[in-house]
């Protein structure tokens, strides 16, 4: 179908609180049709029925995504086995590293200012941030993976048994990593959310999983981790080029055909807080225990780290969708100060990311050995850690949806003081606590600093915000009755 700035432009409206009362009268007196009765129940509870049907589109893409990856990483954990497969993990968390550097975080960026010059219609500055976006984050992360390939490859033999095998394929997967995010949140500040999913979180997957299965049991030729990670890296590439075949037919005409803008002064200054949140965010997430435990430790223990953390990633799966969709909303509705909705839309978002993490929390405390003997008996061992980074990531996508709430509302820097200083607090307690318990000491390190960071950012949200992250609605009437 065709995209009209227009059409975005009412997409966005909706999206952002138009109730029913907007709707013109019915045409015939009587009973109105069921359709209308559901939108006026949904513009009651502070939910429009776009945001729900983009919900329901991004909770689908996740899972899917999701079910896609697990079958994926529980092939290739089979086929490398334990040591083997910590390896590959070990050198994907020094690629995401990279990407992180890398892209400077204007895919982040990339959903506001996207967002907000096609909604405003400012043609040539949609095209010149795209343009000037593609072009830093090419750019970089070309030059980081060059520069840490070449070191890499000067120390290959300090390193553990495997790795110089992937080095290059990781240089390769960097820059196609960096820009396929780039891409897929440019689509989502288009509100394309079914295109701004496919590729990353489902074709990647499938095409790297077949990959897997062709070259092990197809062609019957051994895989090692570097084979692992340039097959990664070539599935890459295809989504990434589906991902910008998306891209060109959801922007507007008049965007393509407009001169570029540049307004770097903006666009960098907007980029320097994020990058130090999500600097930090990489220290606090499993990333840097993966790379921790497998210098510390054993290539082994790395995959064991590996395995648990991408499980503990199904408890925020459900509110990650929800958070994907809200966001926008939470933006425009902080920019117009309207405050009592705002309040509404936080409480309703956290209800939403509880009802669909608890059970996920429940099924891998009481099924998590089952599901680890899934990717091979060594896998078992991982069943302390599973429960502990679960236990953390439940608090992280409910009650610390402040988290995403500052920054989308142009908190960034306050958010960031928070943020890095529980990620030098994990990193100090990682280095203590892992030579001397092991893995259990790094993901105790990691829950700790989680549930610090969440506690201080929702006091901040409230200072800052005026909003709370409750599972209930008491605040809420406070705030709109003083309103």
């Amino acid at each position: 179908m065709a995209h009209t700035v227009h059409q975005e432009s009412e997409a966005y409206e909706t999206l952002s609180g138009a109730t029913a009362e907007a709707a013109p009268p019915p045409l015939v007196a009587g009973p109105a049709p069921r359709p209308l009765r559901l939108s006026a129940v949904f513009a009651r509870i502070g939910v429009s029925p776009a945001m729900v049907k983009g919900a329901v589109w991004s909770m689908g893409g996740y899972g899917a995504g999701a079910v896609a990856s697990f079958v994926v990483q529980v092939i290739l954990a089979r086929a490398l086995e334990a040591t083997r497969y910590g390896v590959y993990s070990y050198l994907l968390a020094w690629v995401n590293v990279a990407v992180l550097a890398g892209k400077l975080e204007f895919d982040t960026v990339a959903i506001r200012f996207i967002a907000t010059y096609d909604g405003q219609r400012q043609d040539g500055l949609l095209r010149g941030f795209w343009q000037y976006g593609w072009r830093v984050v090419s750019r970089t992360t070309t030059g980081i993976a060059l520069l840490a390939g070449g070191a890499a490859w000067l120390l290959r033999r300090q390193l553990h048994p495997g790795i110089e095998g992937g080095i290059w394929a990781a240089c390769v997967l960097v820059p196609l990593t960096a820009l396929l995010a780039f891409s897929g949140c440019t689509l989502q500040g288009f509100r394309r959310v079914p295109q701004s999913q496919l590729p990353q979180l489902l074709l990647r997957p499938v095409l790297f999983g077949g990959g897997v299965v062709l070259v092990g049991s197809g062609l019957g030729i051994p895989l090692g981790a570097g084979g692992a990670v340039a097959l990664n890296a070539l599935a890459t590439a295809v989504a990434l080029g589906v991902s910008l075949f998306f891209l060109r037919r959801a922007a507007p005409a008049s965007a393509l055909a407009a001169t570029p803008a540049f307004d770097t002064a903006t666009w960098m200054r907007t980029v320097r807080g994020y990058i130090i949140i999500s600097a930090a965010q990489l220290v606090l997430s499993q990333q840097s225990d993966i790379l921790v435990v497998g210098t510390v430790l054993s290539a082994r223990d790395a995959g064991l780290y590996s395995v648990a953390s991408q499980l503990t990633g199904l408890v925020g799966l459900g509110a990650a969708a929800v958070i994907f969709v809200a966001l926008p909303a939470v933006a425009d509705l902080h920019a117009r100060a309207r405050r009592a909705e705002f309040q509404h839309l936080v409480v309703r978002t956290v209800q939403a990311c509880a009802a669909v993490s608890v059970p996920v929390v429940v099924l891998l405390f009481v099924a998590g050995r089952m599901i680890l003997r899934v990717y091979g008996p060594a896998f078992v061992d991982a069943y302390p850690i599973l429960l502990l980074l679960s236990v953390g990531g439940l608090m992280g996508w409910t009650i610390g949806l402040p988290g995403s709430l500052l920054p989308a509302t142009g908190h960034e820097w306050q958010a960031s003081r928070v943020i890095v200083a529980t990620a030098l607090l994990n990193l100090a307690l990682t280095f203590v606590l892992t030579p001397t318990f092991g893995i259990v000491g790094a993901a105790t390190a990691t829950v700790v600093a989680q549930l610090v960071r969440v506690g201080v950012l929702r006091w901040y949200a409230w200072r800052y915000l005026g909003v709370t992250t409750l599972l209930w609605l008491p605040a809420e009437r406070r705030v709109r009755e003083g309103a």
